[in-house]
């Protein structure tokens, strides 16, 4: 495949996430891994280093289902969990970046005016 074609399956992608992530408080790990799949072809595709744009292990974590306040026992969700508003943000910032890169005006080499 072309770098191009990468390109455009990983936006598409992207764009497709950030549309369908559930809206609920948290969400799977699962979408987070699908979006850092998608960011990974991204670098390879462009050798950039997109680590900035990719949630951050701290931010993915075990989400409390149920607690009792009088024994303080405390049962959790099957599987990790991140806040929507997480992915959310880092989803945003990866396709302001992109849009901007490739909006931004040429670069041109010389003195010319």
């Amino acid at each position: 495949m072309s770098n191009n074609d990468e390109l455009l399956r990983s936006y598409a992608i992207i764009s497709s996430l950030k549309d369908n992530i559930p809206e609920t408080h948290e969400i799977s790990d699962s979408w987070v891994r699908e979006f850092h799949a998608a960011v990974a072809k991204l670098e390879s595709s462009t050798g950039l280093d997109l680590n900035d744009f990719k949630v951050s292990p701290q931010h993915i974590k075990q989400s409390v289902g149920s607690s009792n306040y009088l024994t303080h026992e405390v049962h959790y969700r099957q599987g990790l969990w991140c806040e929507r508003s997480v992915l959310i943000h880092k989803i945003s910032s990866i396709l302001v970046y992109f849009t901007g890169l490739n909006t931004a005006p040429e670069k041109k080499i010389g003195f010319g005016r």
